[in-house]
């Protein structure tokens, strides 16, 4: 069989491919924490390298990469596609013919290599479109999986995911590529069950796996657009989630759930991750205050676009998070918010915090910082709520026609006592904003501790 030519359309919104933690970005943080004289705890050592093989497959013909060079498989339905399960070569191809895959539900297990992974891409273009009660989910090692499309999936049962990568901790998902996935319009045709029914469009479960150039849009239940937050038990996640499109995660009620992205879960110890969030686009995801919940560690969350969202990048229980370079642009409306911090060794540099206006609490301020009830996330059996903010640089930012600006100790309380210690705020510029000091807030102290903790240097006011 002659191998099937399965290229994709770049869309318009769609980023660059992304790079490696480039020199320039570099250089960019290593000015920074010069400026401040800031000792960084964080550890991108354990950062890898942007997965090579996606710009091959992004240059062109993907089958002409040089990355396939094995038998191709052609299959009409989701029995054939569980025949093949576990049997196909490195380098071979598993091509889903044309047309509408209705209730379409299979797992498949591959096992590739780093030269020569296992390709899944439709027989044209756009030509496979997944609908009424289907879902996948792929594990092994070096799979990559290419162009399909779910639409209007339709979910009656609580607990469900459409698109899984990993099928239990057993089957893990290993070294795999899932790009220019579409998963749109799905959930409960019942709106009275979209509270109660839990949707995952992607769950992912494994290491070193790579989510690119992807559209997720239109989901009204709670659950998460994309959800990882089980962790390897051992070894780091590094899970790279570059280029994106989510949309449309419209608010339902005031339930905790509904977030786009999750990375970790707090019942667990605030875990090194390694993983990357990159050059995203978010756009009027108003599901819940979380927009992004991090409740692990070691993350990288960099040139990525919240536009007209009401929620907020929210470092849950996480340590050593660096927030570079995103644009957080509320377009005016009301109760949008930028990042929201908890833990300790978190930097944020280079940031745009523009038109975030009005917000309804606290958890809506440009940044914000919480109260706490444990020292450190994780360090005893008793996790606790929170980790003590601490040890935070928020420098070179800009802070465009904001509302608020910094809001410092939030939702102080008996239960929730400890609040931030060394916060350093430098050279940020307020743009069109009232002036005066970069903290709009401040929680009661009596000891007066709190002021000598919080440090501002550097900060302009402009027009």
């Amino acid at each position: 069989m002659k191998p099937f030519t399965c290229f994709w359309l770049t869309a318009a919104w769609l980023l660059a491919p992304a790079p490696s933690f480039s020199a320039a970005l570099d250089e960019e943080l290593a000015a920074a924490l010069n400026a401040a004289k800031w000792t960084s705890s964080l550890r991108l050592e354990l950062q890898r390298p942007i997965d090579p093989r996606l710009a091959r497959i992004e240059s062109g013909d993907i089958l002409r990469c040089g990355l396939f060079p094995g038998k191709a498989h052609l299959v009409h339905n989701a029995a054939e596609v569980r025949r093949l399960s576990g049997t196909l070569a490195p380098g071979d191809q598993l091509v889903l013919a044309a047309g509408e895959w209705k209730d379409a539900s299979f797992v498949f297990e591959g096992h590739g290599t780093m030269d020569a992974p296992i390709l899944v891409c439709p027989e044209k273009p756009g030509g496979v479109v997944f609908s009424g009660a289907s879902s996948v989910r792929f594990h092994g090692d070096h799979l990559v999986v290419h162009g399909l499309a779910f639409h209007g999936i339709t979910v009656t049962r609580d607990s469900t995911t459409i698109f899984a990568a990993g099928n239990g901790e057993a089957r893990p998902a290993r070294h795999c590529l899932f790009n220019r996935i579409r998963i749109e319009d799905c959930g409960s045709p019942n709106p009275e069950d979209r509270a109660r029914n839990h949707v995952w469009l992607m769950s992912m479960r494994g290491s070193d796996n790579t989510v690119a150039n992807s559209t997720f849009a239109h989901l009204h239940n709670i659950g998460q657009m994309l959800g990882a937050a089980e962790l390897p038990p051992e070894g780091l996640q590094r899970l790279h989630i570059l280029n994106n499109h989510f949309s449309s995660r419209p608010y339902v009620d005031r339930q905790n759930g509904y977030e786009v992205i999750q990375i970790g879960w707090s019942g667990a110890r605030a875990a090194p991750t390694g993983s990357l969030i990159q050059g995203n686009t978010f756009e009027k995801c108003d599901g819940e205050n979380e927009l992004i919940t991090l409740k692990a560690s070691d993350i990288v969350v960099r040139g990525n676009r919240f536009v007209g969202s009401q929620g907020v990048l929210c470092l849950r229980t996480a340590r050593r998070v660096l927030v570079q370079d995103n644009v957080f642009d509320g377009q005016g409306r009301e109760n949008t918010g930028g990042v929201r911090l908890q833990g300790d060794g978190h930097i944020l540099l280079g940031n745009t915090f523009r038109n975030l206006n009005k917000p309804a609490d606290y958890y809506a301020w440009p940044v914000s910082l919480m109260a706490a009830d444990v020292e450190t996330f994780g360090e005893t059996d008793e996790l606790g709520g929170y980790g003590r903010a601490k040890n935070i640089l928020i420098i070179r930012n800009r802070f465009e026609h904001c509302d608020k600006r910094i809001a410092a100790g939030i939702y102080a309380r008996p239960e929730f006592p400890l609040l931030p210690v060394n916060v350093r705020v430098q050279e940020n510029t307020f743009s069109g904003m009232k002036s005066g000091s970069s903290f709009d807030y401040v929680a009661p102290d009596p000891s007066g501790a709190l002021t000598k903790e919080l440090h501002e240097s550097g900060n302009r006011d402009a027009p």
